[in-house]
């Protein structure tokens, strides 16, 4: 009985101490690159992490699962934990036109740059802001680079936060609500000045704390799948202690 439970352990034992050790490297491959207004060439008013890139490696597969890259306020993305292989990239929810697929990207451990075109759905033009005691007016109109098949344009609204990320996923809460919002839900067609720009300006006052940093901006939604906003530039506000 004894040599039989002997002979047992070792038979569960052995196939642990064959087992080697996982000395794969870690992944370590770079990718980095920017968003841009292919209307201007300058980087794309993001909101942090509201848009993605998604990328499928094809290096060793026909149909590979998709992994999607943040995008940063400022229009950048970088990543440095992937495997070294080919990619295709794509610019996902957004609020631009739908764009096409770049393929056959090499990623390596030296670092790959890849930047992107896309045309925003809306500018947010002629951004005003005005500070009145702890009472903030922004304005801004519309204009759209794309007019025919331009989705409806759902509404316009502030954006507030008291730190320097701002937009509908980093925000004060209490400006995002009806009281603040200028709603259109009207088509495109009906906004145009007859030049691709909006007949009329949106303004909304909101009232700020005496002594507070605030960083602000304004933002446009249009209907389509995602509830991603187009933006102004971020704008920071002091309001005086004594306002």
């Amino acid at each position: 009985m004894k040599y039989n439970n002997l002979f047992l352990l070792l038979a569960l034992l052995l196939p642990v101490g064959c087992m080697g050790i996982d000395n794969f490297d870690a992944p370590a491959a770079k990718i980095q690159g920017r968003i841009i207004d292919k209307t201007t060439g300058q980087p794309m008013y993001l909101g942090q992490a509201e848009s993605h890139i998604r990328i499928w490696e094809v290096s060793y597969r026909w149909d590979p699962e998709p992994q999607d890259l943040n995008t940063k306020a400022d229009g950048t993305y970088y990543n440095d934990k992937l495997f070294t292989g080919t990619y295709d990239m794509l610019p996902l929810d957004g609020a631009w036109w739908p764009c096409d697929t770049t393929f056959n990207v090499k990623i390596g451990k030296k670092g790959a740059v890849q930047d992107f075109e896309v045309t925003p759905y809306l500018h947010l033009i002629d951004f005003y802001y005005e500070l009145d005691g702890v009472n903030l007016t922004m304005s801004c109109r519309l204009e759209a680079p794309i007019r025919e098949g331009m989705p409806r344009v759902i509404e316009v609204r502030p954006f507030i936060n008291n730190n320097s990320l701002c937009g509908f996923g980093s925000r004060l809460d209490y400006y995002f609500s009806d009281t603040y919002t200028i709603r259109i839900n009207k088509d495109w067609e009906e906004l145009d000045n007859g030049k691709g720009v909006s007949k009329d300006t949106y303004s909304v006052t909101v009232p700020l704390k005496a002594g507070y940093h605030y960083t602000v901006r304004m933002g446009a939604l249009v209907n389509f799948k995602y509830v991603n906003y187009n933006y102004t530039e971020t704008m920071e506000v002091k309001v005086p202690k004594d306002a």
